[in-house]
């Protein structure tokens, strides 16, 4: 069991220094496989040993070795995110079995997109639509597999309805958007992966926990009125809960109303 949990970690930072790629590079419209990864202030070619996920960064120092330039904190909190996701989700399945391997990879699959679409959007304010695309095309295809399809389906078009209405009635009313495009689209995948149980519980989550940071930021001033705050990660934050406690926090609020 120890051994495995080891392995699955190894797997989850490695995947994450994938990931960091994927956040650095998809903004800005590189290829994800050329050129290898380089130092992004001097362009030296990082060598393998300066490239192992979590242990290369607290070695150098969180340096550069060619120009000692600083590297970002996302690097290894990415990394560290990751892996300990991929434990979340593997203790979450055990024992896995032949049955429910498809449900674990399925899950995991969705983490993987999850992650990069919180980071570029805290950073850059977008979200790709090759990440909000892959969320909604894998999660429909893969619930044939889990013969969940009309709730994936369904999940899809309330995650799509309900941020497209906020879109609209803030253009209308506010004469500013509400929401962005890209978190209707992020939404919809999120439905698509979810079915519409948890992905209600997901928007609702995401609304409460927006509408909390949000009036933190507004009231210490961090943030102004005018300022855009990114929603994509409440959104990514809130589909991870509902992944993981969906069907509790659902069970919980039945039991209270009934």
């Amino acid at each position: 069991m120890f051994i495995t949990l080891i392995f699955v970690l190894i797997v989850g930072l490695a995947v994450g220094s994938f990931l960091n790629v994927c956040i650095y590079r998809l903004p800005r419209g590189e290829s994800l496989w050329y050129p290898p990864s380089h130092c992004p202030k001097c362009g030296v070619f990082i060598k393998w040993y300066d490239n192992i996920p979590l242990i290369s960064y607290l070695f150098l120092r969180g340096k550069c070795r060619n120009c000692q330039g600083f590297i970002s904190w996302r690097y290894p909190l990415v990394e560290s995110l990751t892996g300990a996701l991929f434990l979340i989700c593997f203790l979450f399945h055990f024992p896995l079995s032949f049955s429910s391997l498809p449900v674990f990879f399925k899950d995991l699959l969705f983490i993987f997109i999850l992650i990069p679409i919180f980071f570029i959007d805290l950073k850059k304010g977008i979200i790709p639509n090759r990440l909000s695309y892959s969320l909604i095309i894998c999660g429909f295809l893969l619930s044939f597999i889990m013969k969940d399809s009309l709730s994936s389906l369904i999940g899809i078009g309330l995650g799509g309805g309900i941020f497209l209405a906020i879109f609209s009635l803030g253009s209308l009313w506010l004469k500013e958007a509400g929401m962005g495009i890209g978190d209707i689209k992020l939404a919809a995948g999120i439905g698509a992966f979810l079915g519409y149980r948890e992905a209600l519980l997901c928007f609702f989550l995401s609304l409460i926990l927006g509408g909390i940071i949000a009036t933190v930021l507004l009231l210490t001033r961090i943030k102004k009125r005018k300022d855009r705050i990114p929603f994509a990660p409440f959104l990514v934050a809130s589909a991870l809960i509902s992944l993981f406690r969906g069907e509790n926090l659902i069970r919980l609020y039945l039991n209270l109303i009934w």
